[in-house]
């Protein structure tokens, strides 16, 4: 039967009875009055290693852009929202990405740092103009302004300038090969030696989220390191969060990092391990909350 048949046979069907229609209404009113409870859904917890292969990349698709906007309202008797998979979560953020504009003289990050849930934040502030001059306040500085010298730049483990950070690469599959053949090229080591296969499969995902973490580099770059990441296979979602989506993955130390991004702005909002623009890992069992932004506002 088709759309037109099925709408001819509803309208050609009696009225209710009114007795029927009052009865409804009144059983409406109650459950708009009285709803249910939300379900709960349970986060799905990580296990196991990302199991990466250095043609993963290959494997991103097409954009899904998915709106930021406020959903339809829910009536007493819809389903509830679809969960956003990690892999929509990232291509949503890198649509955004590459539209923002690489205006600006410097890169600015506001990081607030809580050691502990419930602990008052400790705020520090960096600006790094496109020359390398690097500028920062924090504690460290008693709130004053103070200048760098000598800052070391590193997407992950891989030691970089900061004229190829913004030269890099800005599709997912060169960035990630040109990554990847960097710390194969380099002489990446640990106590133990060079770096093994797997340890330089791990530094390169390290090394593209720290692109969308705190490095200066371009938008469209950015984008590539959203799409890249979305190709991995054990980066999961754990739903709606405080500042955006939950996602979560394995760390190389081993920890689980749990971080926020809004898809809306392409911004890392929230992570309990945070990847420095030198390179270094931290950690915290608090939250790190980031904010960078292109911005002529002189360092004050």
């Amino acid at each position: 039967m088709n759309d037109l048949q099925d709408l001819a046979t509803l309208l050609a069907k009696p009225e209710p009875p009114r007795e029927a229609v009052d009865n409804g209404r009144h059983k409406l009113q109650n459950a708009m009055l009285h709803p249910s409870p939300a379900r709960k859904h349970k986060k799905a917890w990580l296990a196991g290693g990302l199991g990466l292969t250095a043609t993963a990349a290959a494997t991103a698709a097409a954009i899904v852009l998915v709106s930021s906007g406020t959903g339809a309202p829910h009536t007493p008797n819809s389903p509830p929202d679809r969960q956003m998979s990690a892999r929509q979560v990232l291509l949503a953020a890198a649509t955004t990405a590459e539209t923002l504009p690489d205006e600006g003289i410097y890169w600015h990050i506001t990081l607030e740092e809580r050691p502990r849930p419930g602990a008052a934040p400790e705020t520090t502030e960096r600006w790094i103009k496109r020359d390398g001059r690097v500028w920062f306040k924090g504690k460290k500085s008693d709130g004053q302004l103070t200048q760098i010298g000598d800052q070391r730049w590193g997407i992950g483990p891989l030691s970089v300038s900061l004229d190829q950070l913004l030269r890099l690469p800005t599709t997912p599959d060169d960035l990630k090969g040109w990554i990847t053949d960097a710390v194969k090229r380099s002489d990446l080591r640990t106590s133990a030696g060079r770096f093994t296969a797997a340890q330089q499969k791990q530094g390169v995902f390290q090394g593209l989220v720290s692109l969308i973490s705190t490095l200066p580099t371009t938008s469209k770059t950015r984008a590539a390191a959203f799409r890249a990441i979305a190709s991995y296979p054990n980066v999961k979602s754990t739903g709606k969060a405080p500042g955006g989506q939950g996602l979560q993955f394995p760390s190389e130390t081993g920890d689980t990092v749990r971080m926020v991004i809004d898809p809306a702005t392409s911004q890392l909002r929230h992570t309990n391990v945070l990847v420095w623009i030198d390179g270094g890992e931290w950690s915290t069992s608090g939250t790190y909350t980031l904010t960078t932004t292109w911005t002529n506002v002189q360092p004050r």
